[in-house]
């Protein structure tokens, strides 16, 4: 992200996109006085003309499925979140916001409050073996004091299902993610919103090659798109994945491997820095099995618990003194509690920590990036 012109040590933050799954959230050592660079082209360069075929398809879809609306499947869910540290803020730039520096004065509050509805609806065919799933979502999030913040999001599905064996094909559209604010270099040295578009298009393949153990095989693909004040940071990602999940008497064991590529775009108009990475993602996951809230009552509500450890490596590929031998390193806990009252109704309760450490030969890196958050989130969901 562009750095604050009060804070000499700050640069050019560029968003960890994968903590969005925070989809979907980084800062640069210049002088004090911004340089400025050649005029912007505000002409994006990249087509996306699988969007508008995508989007055709599903209207089309919709279109026809409305008149069988007797068999849809679906589900509603409402819920909330907190997090402590909403923008990922270091412990160096949370002491700047106390001390009301000017910089930071795009956050109302370093802790914040969302509230989110998702609709999803589905439509499953069944030909005789196989079922075709088409399906599509749509989620809204609206944060209480950074509304800034708020986003909303698509996602259009197709599934398919053997015996032994499932496919899911799906695009995601995700129009306005805000991070923060950061220094225009490129422009007046003005702060701005620092924001994207992405687009994800991703595929999942499970296996069943025993009765208790699948195997899954992964792939994605995002396309990032920059506000006009931040256009040098436009990405292209790819990510790949293998994972194996094997269910014991009494719990579930779960383990996924993720190595993904990001591509920072360049632009001849503009002088900058590099903030393409390789990185590799380790996560296990341990799920016991349902258990029944009350001993007396077999068919009545069950709940579920479950751990989640993660653990990412990015290898920045820059070689500036911003990125330059830069290693981010990024640890997330997650737990969870399930309840299943009924065939209807769902609450899912959840706690998550996320911890970034720096390993990087620039002191002013490690103390703009390091950051931590918890977060909490409830949400209810009703099946139908």
């Amino acid at each position: 992200m562009p750095i604050p012109e009060n804070n000499p040590e700050v640069k050019v933050k560029f968003p960890d996109n994968e903590n969005e799954s925070r989809e979907d959230t980084e800062q640069y050592s210049e002088d004090p006085t911004p340089k400025l660079k050649p005029a912007r082209r505000m002409v994006r360069g990249t087509a996306k003309p699988f969007r508008p075929i995508i989007l055709s398809l599903a209207l089309l879809f919709m279109a026809f499925a409305a008149k069988l609306t007797a068999q849809f499947e679906g589900s509603v869910t409402l819920g909330s979140a907190y997090s402590d540290n909403v923008f990922q803020l270091s412990e160096n730039d949370l002491d700047r916001f106390d001390e009301h520096d000017p910089a930071l004065d795009f956050a109302e509050t370093t802790d914040d409050l969302s509230l989110k509805a998702n609709v999803d609806l589905a439509y499953p065919i069944s030909y005789k073996w196989w079922t075709f799933t088409p399906s599509v979502s749509a989620t809204f999030t609206q944060y209480v004091k950074n509304q800034e913040k708020s986003k909303r999001d698509a996602l259009l599905r197709m599934r398919v299902d053997r015996h032994y064996w499932n496919f899911t094909a799906l695009y995601g559209y995700y129009p306005d993610t805000y991070v923060r604010n950061y220094s225009d270099s490129d422009g007046n040295g003005d702060s701005e919103q620092y924001s994207y578009e992405r687009d994800l298009i991703r595929a999942d393949l499970n296996l069943k090659p025993l009765k208790n153990t699948t195997i899954r095989f992964s792939g994605r693909y995002e396309n990032y798109l920059y506000n006009q004040y931040f256009t040098e940071f436009d990405a292209d990602a790819t990510t790949w994945g293998l994972g194996i999940r094997h269910n014991f008497p009494v719990f579930t064991l779960q383990a996924d491997y993720y190595f993904r590529v990001l591509d920072n775009r360049t632009d001849q108009g503009f002088q900058h820095d590099d903030a393409s990475y390789e990185s590799n993602k380790y996560s296990g996951l341990i799920r016991i099995r349902k258990m029944l809230l009350d001993d007396a009552k077999p068919k009545g509500p069950v709940w579920q618990p479950a751990l989640e450890l993660s653990y990412e490596e990015r290898f920045f590929q820059g070689l500036d003194d911003w990125y330059g031998g830069r290693i981010d390193q990024i640890y997330t806990t997650t737990a969870s509690l399930d309840f299943k009252l009924n065939k209807n109704w769902n609450i899912n309760l959840d706690y998550s920590h996320v911890f970034r450490n720096i390993d990087s030969p620039s002191a002013a890196v490690r103390r703009a990036k390091e950051f931590s958050e918890n977060r909490l989130s409830a949400a209810v969901k009703y099946m139908f």
